[in-house]
């Protein structure tokens, strides 16, 4: 059996521009092929971020639709005598948790401090 085709030679000039020039014909088919792939994925995401982008508007707006709602509710039915009773809940509110404050500042200066706190 002849090998004499398999023995080694020396590399010549068109061997090894030859073998760059597989290189990069395969690297270049690759590279297309990656970016057809890459061109069918976007074509089957686009639909899906279109969809997306329609529900968040729609949120937005029905978001837009509710606030508009309330304000037209509370401009509608709101009395005197509602905002009269929520004003006397914040000021009860307010002042509980300053004399809640002050209960809790007199005890932390007795625990720090070791005597009672001086009053103003």
């Amino acid at each position: 059996m002849d090998t004499s085709f398999l023995a080694g030679g020396p590399i010549t000039w068109a061997a090894l521009i030859a073998f760059a020039v597989f290189q990069i014909a395969v690297l270049k088919g690759w590279d297309a092929i990656g970016a057809k792939l890459k061109t069918r994925e976007k074509e089957a995401v686009s639909p899906l971020a279109i969809e997306l982008q329609a529900v968040k508007l729609n949120v937005e707006r029905q978001g837009e639709a509710l606030n508009a709602f309330k304000v037209e509710v509370a401009q509608k039915y709101v009395t005197g005598d509602v905002i009269t009773r929520l004003e006397g809940r914040i000021d009860g509110m307010v002042s509980s948790v300053r004399s809640e404050m002050q209960t809790m500042r007199a005890e932390i200066l007795e625990a720090l401090l070791g005597r009672p706190p001086t009053r103003r």
